[in-house]
């Protein structure tokens, strides 16, 4: 989770679902052997977050692995996630 913490990485995740997933804009024939769920969480949801860090920044893709080793206990800390949203999570993943 890193920079924005589980918080951010439910954000984004709840957000890239409902534009992808839950719109059927994201079909398994486009990702190959992935579900539509580990697509977005394993490859959008990542790369959405380092965009937006680097966006955040204002910093260089090469710059941006020393930010996020940096900035992971801080991005824990401060953008914590409450025990409901990490069940609402494992609801979205369990679904798929």
């Amino acid at each position: 989770p890193g920079y924005y913490g589980f918080k951010g990485i439910h954000i984004i995740l709840r957000t890239l679902g409902t534009l992808f997933a839950e719109s059927k804009k994201l079909s398994s024939n486009m990702i190959s052997s992935l579900s539509p769920m580990e697509y977005l969480t394993e490859v959008l949801v990542p790369e959405t977050a380092i965009r937006l860090i680097v966006q955040d920044r204002n910093i260089s893709l090469l710059e941006l692995a020393e930010v996020m080793k940096d900035s992971t206990n801080l991005g824990m800390y401060v953008h914590d996630i409450e025990e409901d949203n990490i069940n609402e999570i494992i609801d979205i993943i369990d679904n798929e």
